[in-house]
């Protein structure tokens, strides 16, 4: 009898669709489904929606083929400015502070100052905003993405801008080291977690015990733009996190995305 696991697995990682996924999620989405689903084709089907709520909503085979096209007119000769504000339009989450990206960044950096290590957890997209971010040359950013092409994009990008760092393919909840990072950002990136797995905002929180700064943020607004009273909500689940972290928390005035600073508390 063929194992279930491995079964669900193998169609995952075959799809043109889930197949750049670290092997890590496509393995822990297919034991999550395969434990509430004893039939395989149930199960897997489980599978593909899980994954899809986590990484296809955002994210469409058009926009990786849009995305290498940009990175390979770079080689040809095109402004890494606009390139890269191109390929931030290519992703809902990006796409969205798209207009204020400066203003966004420097709340931030008002509030934590300028950071010499970055990690960038979950990235996507995000390694494409550097040039708007208005940090030193010397910052190192380090970006942790599930996609493949996304994070081999992104490692493109960091010697094209000849800024130090690297963008590693891995499952933030299979485990990440911080690399000695100061800060870590983990944009709109914990209600993503917490839909993959319960518990994993949390979770991840606890492995960045050792970055001095973690900066999260939550949509203000669904994907369809409607409030829902989710600034509120965001709200109160970031500051049960810092609780149960025992950091400090911050909160960053901004029009549409809530911003949160947890610091490791002073002793």
């Amino acid at each position: 009898m063929a194992d279930p696991l491995a079964s669900v697995v193998g169609v995952l990682s075959s799809s043109s669709k889930y197949r750049d996924l670290a092997p890590e999620a496509l393995e822990r989405t297919a034991r999550w489904a395969i434990e509430r689903h004893s039939r395989p084709a149930e199960a897997l089907k489980a599978a593909k929606r899980k994954l899809h709520q986590a990484f296809g909503a955002y994210l469409d085979p058009g926009s990786l083929r849009a995305l290498e096209r940009r990175l390979d007119a770079l080689d040809t000769g095109a402004d890494i400015v606009e390139t890269c504000r191109a390929v931030l339009r290519l992703h809902r989450s990006s796409a969205e502070r798209l207009d204020r990206l400066d203003a966004f960044y420097a709340a931030i950096w008002a509030q934590t100052g300028f950071p010499a290590h970055i990690l960038d957890v979950a990235a996507g997209f995000n390694g494409f905003a550097l040039p708007f971010m208005g940090l030193p040359p010397s910052t190192r950013y380090r970006a942790v993405e599930a996609n493949r092409r996304v994070a081999e994009a992104t490692g493109r990008l960091l010697k094209r801008l000849g800024r130090p760092g690297e963008s590693l393919w891995a499952d933030v909840l299979g485990g990440i080291e911080s690399g000695g990072a100061d800060l870590a950002l983990a944009l709109k990136t914990l209600p993503c977690l917490d839909r993959q797995d319960d518990g994993a905002s949390l979770a991840l929180l606890r492995r960045l015990a050792d970055v001095p700064q973690v900066v999260v943020t939550y949509p203000a607004r669904s994907l369809g733009g409607r409030e829902k009273g989710m600034r509120e909500t965001y709200r109160s689940h970031v500051e049960a996190l810092a609780a149960r972290i025992g950091r400090d928390l911050a909160l960053v005035p901004f029009e549409d995305e809530l911003i949160a600073v947890l610091r490791r508390a002073e002793t």
